[in-house]
């Protein structure tokens, strides 16, 4: 795996800020649209007898540096249309994610009553306040936490250590969503599904070449390069 240079660093930190910019406006602007429409109840009867381990809630926020870790592995990698493939995937699954969330709002009701002052009670709070209970399905954690290893399966240029712990990630990450009583069961193949198949379309030449001219973009008339090349 290749190590970063002060030559690539405008483009690795292009794609995560892109990525995770990207990300946010899906997440939560969705919510200026749907926060009077109907929101559909995904929870099965077995999400209910799942019960709330607090400690988990460290790999439920740790996620977001395990995505930008991941990513910015990513974008280092030799082959530069490998990465803008993966960046196109998860991009174009932001499009996906925010029909989904227009077209089919979600909920559950799987929160416990805090009611204590502990640590734990009080982050959890925090986190409850706010995230409201909306947007569940598909999981954008469970699809983010795939997506690293997506992008790393079956890539020897990575160590296998380092593909293997992306697996293990995203198990951690699937299973965090549960006991921190933030998703529902099926929001987690909802997740992967988005993933595998956001990576799938990125096959199709145009979605990557678009990605690419506005990576482009930015480089030049932000970053004032053009690329890694230069």
């Amino acid at each position: 795996m290749r190590t970063l240079n002060k030559k690539e660093f405008p483009y690795v930190f292009m794609s995560v800020v892109l990525t995770i910019l990207v990300n946010q406006i899906v997440y939560q602007d969705s919510r200026l649209i749907t926060r009077h429409l109907h929101h559909w109840d995904v929870a099965l009867p077995i999400d209910h007898t799942f019960r709330l381990i607090p400690w988990t809630i460290i790999i439920y926020f740790g996620a977001y540096i395990i995505w930008s870790v991941f990513y910015a592995s990513i974008a280092l990698q030799d082959d530069r249309v490998k990465s803008e493939r993966f960046f196109s995937a998860v991009n174009t699954a932001k499009i996906i994610l925010l029909a989904c969330y227009i077209l089919f709002p979600t909920t559950a009701d799987l929160r416990p009553e805090i009611t204590g002052n502990t640590g734990w009670d009080n982050i959890f709070r925090f986190l409850y306040s706010i995230d409201p209970c909306d947007n569940y399905f598909p999981s954008l954690h469970c699809f983010a936490s795939w997506m690293c290893y997506i992008g790393v399966r079956g890539k020897k240029e990575f160590p296998l250590w380092w593909r293997i712990l992306a697996f293990v990630l995203a198990i951690a990450v699937f299973i965090s969503t549960i006991t921190t009583r933030q998703h529902a069961l099926v929001d987690i193949p909802g997740g992967i599904a988005l993933a595998e198949i956001s990576y799938a379309l990125s096959n199709i030449k145009a979605i990557p070449r678009t990605y690419t001219k506005v990576s482009t973009w930015i480089m030049v008339h932000v970053f004032r390069r053009k690329g890694l090349e230069d």
